[in-house]
């Protein structure tokens, strides 16, 4: 619908305008800013002024370090924050830190806005799409060997190359962000259990943390050598080249649940040495914790397309819109007695396609494990009095083919094709928050997954006022209804009827089964059973190897 097209409004323009925005919405500041009031309760009290509208200031301006920003900073801004004068550099790098540890909070307030936008328009947040990209971490590996115990260097001894001068300590070059991304998504494309055993390889075979000087380091072996960083939160991969030199990638994810609607984004961060399914379960926690009810669906790429992502989903009444991905012992869907390869159920008395009736999660006051979700259906055929009938099936008999939106809906194909134009958010956010790192040029100095989290969720309680503001969602001024261009129906509705003649001549838009081999209406053998120009009823187990 454009709502993040800020271009039209010089009102959501500039580190000033945005701050005057979210003083004078009282309702969404006062519980940010009593939470954001770090002062203690002893000691000389600090001087007045608001750091958590310093914050937004901050993001908004695209700067990523504080010493540059705050030189450039206007005493006008300053004084709409509530302070008297600029306070020192010093000053203020040391209360935006202090403000990671309240980062939570500026989400919380963003949950604020995203009810109210929902409360105006039901749309909002219907469909999310996930995504994760990289996020840079400042920090740098330095090799960290003991003395006289490095099995490198013990071979290479007498070897000037590469030791550099007296002291110092070994940098092994940093993995380019694009190299780490193109593998990560490479192996998101393969089956669950390869992917699995490629990435672990990839992971140090030891990490431990240990305090030295007073600050607490993290160490961990690669190969025969050991290495230390400063950031303990980043995740690492290290990827050894064919002559042994090693090169790693270090930092976290960022997601991403974009809101389909309207283009509005839920972030969040974490360290890259957790799966991204793993990730998207806190993920899709908050998602729901900030909107106070499931999403309709969840859209995400082939990373998550496994199991655990969709069962996640299922039990909590989101219907998960994700593309196939390999998984089995022959990576090949098949066709079952109870449901199809693209999840249609099947009526137990003729064996025919079925219509969907409807989709109940289970008792959800339950945990997620003892819920039963069920779908309802309608056979299509009506072979037989019995198939007059509505039936159910749970979703745990096959919770990746099982979905609450079935793969013969239109909506469901254009959720899916257009989920590659939301992955732009990410660049979005480089170019207008400078979010996610994915070089130098953008990435904060500060080793701490906390500041990475803090500018994130900044960033979202932003993009949010904006959006509000523009829609007129805060109450005035009051903007006019946008008709919204749903690009990718027609696309949906035509891949639904591609797959309607795909289905009729894989045979699976016909009954078969037991029931339908005893009616003859059709072969015994499920199709993707049958080998190609065998005679029906003819399995694959038949033919001599």
């Amino acid at each position: 619908m454009g709502a993040t097209a800020f271009g039209r409004s010089d009102a959501v323009h500039g580190s000033l305008n945005v701050v005057r925005l979210l003083k004078a919405n009282r309702w969404l500041w006062r519980d940010l800013r009593r939470a954001c009031d770090l002062d203690a309760n002893y000691g000389r009290r600090r001087g007045r002024g608001n750091w958590e509208l310093v914050a937004v200031a901050f993001v908004v301006s695209g700067q990523v370090d504080i010493q540059p920003w705050h030189r450039e900073s206007s005493d006008e801004l300053w004084r709409a924050c509530g302070f008297a004068d600029k306070p020192s550099y010093r000053t203020t790098w040391r209360r935006l830190r202090e403000l990671a540890d309240v980062a939570d909070e500026f989400l919380a307030a963003t949950g604020k806005l995203v009810r109210r936008a929902r409360s105006r328009d039901e749309r909002v947040m219907a469909h999310v799409h996930f995504d994760n990209t990289e996020d840079e971490t400042h920090a740098a590996l330095v090799h960290d060997c003991e003395p006289g115990r490095c099995p490198r260097r013990q071979r290479n001894a007498g070897h000037a190359a590469g030791r550099g001068r007296s002291g110092a300590g070994e940098r092994p070059a940093r993995l380019d962000t694009r190299a780490f991304r193109e593998e990560r998504q490479r192996l998101n494309k393969l089956d669950p259990q390869t992917a699995e055993r490629e990435q672990a390889e990839h992971e140090p075979e030891r990490v431990e943390f240990v305090r030295r000087g007073g600050r607490l380091i993290k160490r961990l072996m690669v190969g025969e050598c050991w290495y230390r960083t400063l950031d303990t939160e980043a995740g690492i991969r290290a990827y050894t080249g064919p002559r042994g030199a090693k090169r790693f990638w270090h930092g976290y994810y960022s997601g991403k649940a974009v809101d389909h609607f309207t283009g509005g984004v839920i972030p969040f961060v974490d360290s890259a040495s957790r799966q991204e399914y793993v990730l998207f379960d806190d993920h899709y926690d908050l998602v729901c914790q900030l909107l106070g009810a499931a999403p309709e669906t969840a859209i995400a790429d082939k990373g998550l397309s496994i199991e655990r992502a969709f069962k996640k989903c299922t039990t909590n009444g989101t219907a998960p819109v994700f593309p196939w991905r390999p998984w089995g012992g022959d990576f090949k869907r098949h066709d079952h007695d109870t449901h199809d390869r693209h999840g249609i159920p099947r009526c137990k008395h003729c064996g025919g396609p079925t219509n969907f009736v409807r989709f109940h999660p289970g008792d959800l006051s339950k945990p997620p494990e003892r819920r039963n979700p069920r779908i309802w259906f309608d056979c299509m055929v009506g072979a037989t009095p019995e198939c007059t009938k509505t039936r159910s099936i749970a979703c745990k008999t096959d919770y990746q083919l099982l979905v609450p939106l079935w793969r013969t809906d239109p909506l469901y194909h254009e959720l899916k094709e257009s989920h590659g134009t939301y992955e732009a958010a990410h660049d979005w956010w480089r170019d207008r928050y400078k979010v996610a790192a994915d070089h130098l040029g953008i990435r904060p100095k500060v080793r701490n997954l906390g500041f990475h989290r803090l500018r994130a969720n900044v960033a979202a309680l932003v993009e949010w006022l904006r959006i509000c503001f523009l829609q007129g969602w805060l109450g005035a001024p009051a903007r006019a209804a946008r008709q919204t261009k749903r690009a990718f129906e027609a696309r949906g509705h035509a891949i639904k009827d591609k797959l309607a003649l795909m289905r009729v001549r894989m045979g699976v838009a016909a009954p078969y089964g037991a029931r339908a081999e005893q009616l003859q209406l059709g072969a015994r053998t499920p199709p993707s059973r049958r080998p190609r120009g065998a005679p029906p009823g003819q399995t694959t187990l038949d033919i001599p190897v």
